[in-house]
């Protein structure tokens, strides 16, 4: 028997148990270490010509000046924007198909993305007009408002009522995220006319999704909202587990299922408007990072943190493909979206096969 064929195991730490799979720890191990792989292949890819080595060389503090300005000020920002924006994408299409219990249920179909895209474009093409208040805040906050707008609407929406400790209905829920994503991309295509035509084209390109002009102060509020979503998902980790099992045997297990899924629901818009406010709404890789991490680690259902892996691993590779092998200048965005509409049609198929069985 092989180590990815082996049974989990249950390892004791002090009062507490804790399952171990072989399988997922081995792929979830590999994934970060191609994420760190591809993250020094990108930086490597600059004006200034280095080599992986020189790269290590100048993180560590032995860089030249000439090499700490173009690696340390503009290589090294647009990496781990990559790197982070992937992950956060990732994990939190992994929460939102948890709580929906639905592979379709992420955040560019639950309008989470789209109200964060929606606002950081008034952010941008309104920022010296009426959305001059929403620019003040800087796009980062205009899209954390933007989304937590959305996920309290649609959270509304999908109440289930007086019921005691009762879960959202995952069906309903899906349902209105779809509607609200049209409504709020209809109401963005039409701001868009009618903007100047210089702040429409740098909307644009924020709208297909671009890592290109990124900073480091587009690193430090995704970095903060990967952080906190790890420890929150830690704190809520068996929880979450027991929810897995359906609503009705979790609350049998003492679970309050509806302020989990709150929760959790909040956890995952936080992290992906914050996402999108830094890159804007790179398609597909919530959808596909956690459907192809639970094939990879031979789980049931998404699991966040391997999400986050190949997430980060979607963006960081599909930029590197992006600045290499296809047309320069070429936002990741369109990358991930010619690989994330074949896999749709494939788990649209696959779901339609499943529920005819």
């Amino acid at each position: 028997m092989s180590i990815l064929d082996s049974p989990s195991r249950i390892v004791r730490v002090g009062p507490t148990a804790w399952v171990l799979r072989p399988r997922m720890v081995l792929s979830v191990t590999v994934a970060f270490v191609i994420a760190f792989v591809l993250f020094l292949l990108s930086i490597t890819i600059s004006d200034y010509p280095v080599t992986p080595a020189d790269v290590i060389r100048i993180l560590l503090g032995g860089g030249t000046r000439i090499e700490n300005v173009v690696i340390l000020d503009d290589a090294v920002p647009r990496a781990l924007v990559s790197v982070l924006v992937g992950f956060a994408l990732g994990l939190s299409g992994s929460l939102t198909q948890l709580i929906a219990r639905n592979p379709l249920a992420t955040p560019d179909m639950l309008g989470i993305t789209a109200g964060a895209g929606m606002a950081a474009v008034a952010a941008i093409a309104f920022g010296s007009t009426w959305g001059a208040w929403l620019a003040d805040l800087g796009v980062p906050t205009a899209a954390l408002i933007g989304g937590l707008g959305v996920a309290a609407v649609m959270y509304i929406l999908a109440w289930p009522g007086r019921k005691a400790n009762s879960a959202i209905n995952p069906t309903r829920l899906v349902l209105i995220g779809v509607g609200m994503t049209w409504i709020l991309q209809s109401v963005t295509a039409y701001w868009l006319t009618r903007a100047d035509i210089r702040d429409v084209g740098r909307a644009q390109v924020w709208l297909v999704g671009s890592v290109s002009n990124t900073s480091w102060a587009s690193v430090w509020p995704v970095a903060l909202a990967v952080v906190v979503a790890v420890v929150g998902v830690g704190v809520l980790a068996r929880q979450i587990d027991a929810m897995t099992l359906g609503n009705d045997l979790a609350r049998g297990l003492g679970v309050r299922t509806m302020a989990v899924s709150t929760a959790v629901l909040l956890i995952a818009v936080v992290v992906a408007a914050l996402a999108v406010s830094a890159a804007g709404p790179i398609a597909f890789v919530a959808l596909l990072a956690p459907q192809i991490a639970m094939r990879l680690t031979g789980s049931a259902v998404p699991t966040p943190v391997a999400s986050g892996a190949i997430g980060a691993i979607l963006v960081v590779g599909g930029d590197i493909l992006a600045r290499t092998v296809l047309p320069d200048g070429l936002p990741v965005g369109i990358v991930t979206a010619a690989i994330g509409g074949p896999f749709l049609i494939y788990l649209m198929v696959s779901i339609s096969r499943k529920a005819t069985v």
